[in-house]
């Protein structure tokens, strides 16, 4: 993938993920996302986020997690191919409440939907879920669940967006892992 708008539109989701939502008393990790405290009541605890996010077999039988690195308040995660062609980045995270994991999720679709110039199709996944077919090939599914929201990154090397149908199968086991993960 040349570094063009599809880098961009994939870093502006990265931060995304980290600054939405966020108020002047931030904390900040060191690859450059903030996010705001949560209450240790509220989310598991550090070591549980690895449980809010899909496996693998979620996705298909030749997919595996590249990376995945805790946030101080959630986790990303990199999942790719077997050949390398296509890649899911996953971040989810866990905010005080619903109230604000909401906000929150309003916050980073803007976000997204400006840098993009697209917007958003509302899904029925999650709390104010949406899908956005971005530049170069890029899918992005957003959406709330409980104290937590997730985005969900997809890219193809060929340039192709991911079929509706598969982004929401997956968003539809994230939701899950995270019903299932943060009470």
């Amino acid at each position: 993938m040349k570094k063009s708008k599809a880098v961009v539109f994939g870093a502006a989701v990265v931060l995304s993920v980290g600054i939405a939502g966020c108020s002047s008393d931030q904390e900040s990790s060191p690859t450059g996302t903030s996010v705001a405290p949560t209450s240790a009541a509220a989310s598991p605890a550090a070591s549980d986020y690895a449980n809010l996010l899909i496996k693998p077999s979620d996705i298909d039988s030749d997919w595996a997690l590249k990376t995945s690195k805790a946030e101080p308040h959630g986790i990303t995660g990199v999942f790719g191919n077997g050949a390398g062609t296509e890649k899911i980045s996953t971040a989810v995270i866990v905010r005080e409440n619903a109230t604000t994991a909401a906000a929150a999720n309003t916050a980073a679709k803007n976000d997204v939907a400006q840098k993009a110039g697209a917007a958003f199709t509302p899904i029925d996944i999650g709390v104010d879920g949406g899908i956005l077919n971005g530049p170069n090939g890029t899918t992005v599914v957003v959406f709330a669940e409980g104290a937590a929201f997730a985005i969900i990154e997809f890219n193809s090397k060929t340039g192709e967006h991911v079929p509706a149908e598969v982004a929401l199968a997956i968003a539809e086991k994230q939701d899950t892992a995270i019903k299932n993960g943060v009470k």
